[in-house]
């Protein structure tokens, strides 16, 4: 009888035992013992409960997620590793993603209740569908023209009016 982890070789001879191999069996099976496999390349990362809840709670908010993984413990500047984690976690990505979702559609939901009026709309498809709005002054001096805008144009008082 062979334990688990154990590969059987039949052999010719009974009560031999050498080197790395433990003790030839009467059925005429040599066992000889499996090593186990050294891993290779780095320990992966474990994030504890606590940090894993608060970069939920982080996403659900607004937090950008190269600032959730600081939060779990993730070097900053360097997305490797945290994405990484992400593929190697699929249920902890789309949980990340599911809370991202649930607080943009909460954020959504003040917008639009905030009152009538077009700026919470304007404000609310400038965030998230990329429209931009832009303030710009044009002047023409000697032939050339001369764009000022966002910003800069309001530190100049233009654009107050």
């Amino acid at each position: 009888m062979s334990t688990s982890g154990n590969k059987k070789i039949a052999g010719s001879q009974a009560g031999i035992q050498s080197g790395g191999m433990a003790k030839v069996k009467e059925t005429k099976e040599l066992a000889v013992a499996e090593k186990p496999r050294a891993k290779i390349g780095r320990p992966r990362k474990v994030v504890p409960i606590e940090d894993r809840k608060k970069a939920l709670r982080a996403a659900e908010i607004g937090i950008p997620l190269e600032r959730v993984a600081i939060l779990c413990g993730f070097p900053s500047g360097n997305a490797g590793p945290w994405h990484a984690y992400l593929k190697a976690n699929p249920d902890f990505a789309q949980e990340l993603e599911r809370a991202r979702l649930e607080g943009e559609l909460d954020m959504s939901c003040v917008v639009r209740t905030a009152g009538p009026g077009w700026q919470g709309s304007a404000w609310l498809l400038e965030r998230t569908r990329g429209y931009v709005a832009r303030a710009q002054l044009d002047h023409t001096t000697k032939g050339k023209e001369l764009s000022v805008s966002g910003n800069l144009l309001g530190a100049f008082g233009g654009g107050n009016k």
